[in-house]
């Protein structure tokens, strides 16, 4: 319909700079006339690329919006970049090898790489990740083989600055919800939290250290079961927001108030923390820029780019009113 050849629409499409311009506006009229779209997969062929990665996440269920907002992020990022997404969900809980289910499935569909951000999920793909030669990468990962880039999580930082904000004020019996311990993640918190009460000089009484799931029902038994004590924490710092927003409301059915009797610290910064009430102050452990950083790395990785260290992404404390002094 244009009176040319293919080649010469097939520069047009891809934007060829040679192109004459006056043959390039006759070419996409007749484009817009028919409703052309091009083939992805016949372009993957031709280019021996797909241009999409594949990403793998976990939790998607139990009213966590976190790893949602991952995929959202990581999504953004890669459009930006040229790339689409595939996505998997890795059920651990149904089978523990899932995570190698969802890699193998995405390299039949010939991604580019993969992005596994599962934070300790990754270890169940042990050497095969190895033989899969393919560029991948983790984040929050204890360790990688093979050369795998990993995005770091300091969780120090921002639990450092949240346990001196709770010593500052006078606090002296901190606790601590930690999530399962079985988890990767949940005990890199932990040992963050241990070593941020060392450093601001408080002792760490275990007797008020509890260890609950990290959703909104596991944080309400969690601070159930600390509030039977005989002498109660002065404050709590949680594993998540989700814990938290849980420790709250156990706290409200006792007729508690977080900030006036107990203090309370969560870690994600959910955006439901700014309406909690009172608000939620927490340790922020941002999706977004987590995701950024994801695609980024997996980007250099595609590209064969020169940096290879890996990215290190540090929380930081946030302040809102769910903190106070200690209640004499």
């Amino acid at each position: 319909m244009a009176r040319v050849s293919h080649s010469t629409v097939s520069r047009v499409i891809n934007n060829v700079a040679t192109v004459d311009p006056k043959l390039s506006r006759r070419v996409l009229a007749v484009i817009e006339e028919v409703g052309y779209r091009p083939n992805h997969q016949a372009q993957a062929l031709a280019r021996g690329r797909s241009q999409t990665v594949g990403l793998i996440v976990s939790e998607l269920s139990g009213g966590n919006p976190f790893f949602a907002e991952i995929i959202l992020y990581f999504e953004r990022a890669a459009v930006a970049g040229g790339y689409e997404v595939l996505v998997s969900f890795a059920d651990t809980e149904t089978d523990p090898n899932h995570v190698s289910v969802c890699a193998q499935r995405m390299i039949e569909r010939q991604v580019d790489g993969i992005a596994v951000m599962t934070f300790g999920m990754e270890q169940a793909l042990g050497n095969k990740a190895e033989s899969f030669n393919l560029p991948m990468v983790y984040a929050g990962a204890d360790h990688t083989q093979g050369g795998i880039r990993n995005v770091r999580i300091n969780y120090l930082t921002g639990i450092r600055d949240a346990v001196k904000h709770l010593a500052d004020f006078g606090h002296r019996r901190i606790g601590y919800l930690t999530g399962q311990l079985m988890m990767n993640s949940m005990r890199a918190r932990y040992e963050a939290f241990r070593k941020a009460m060392k450093s601001a000089g408080v002792g760490l009484d275990k007797q008020i250290v509890a260890e609950c799931d990290h959703t909104l029902e596991g944080g309400s038994q969690g601070m159930a079961n600390l509030l039977n004590l005989p002498k109660l924490p002065t404050a709590v710092v949680c594993c998540n927001d989700m814990a938290a927003i849980g420790a709250l409301k156990a706290l409200s059915l006792k007729g508690l108030r977080a900030g006036k009797d107990m203090s309370i610290i969560g870690l994600d910064d959910l955006p439901l923390c700014k309406f909690m009430q009172p608000s939620l102050s927490t340790v922020r452990f941002s999706p977004k820029e987590l995701a950024g950083l994801g695609f980024q790395a997996l980007l250099e990785e595609i590209q064969g780019s020169e940096h290879k260290g890996d990215y290190e992404y540090k929380t930081q404390f946030v302040l809102r009113e769910s903190t106070g002094a200690p209640r004499e």
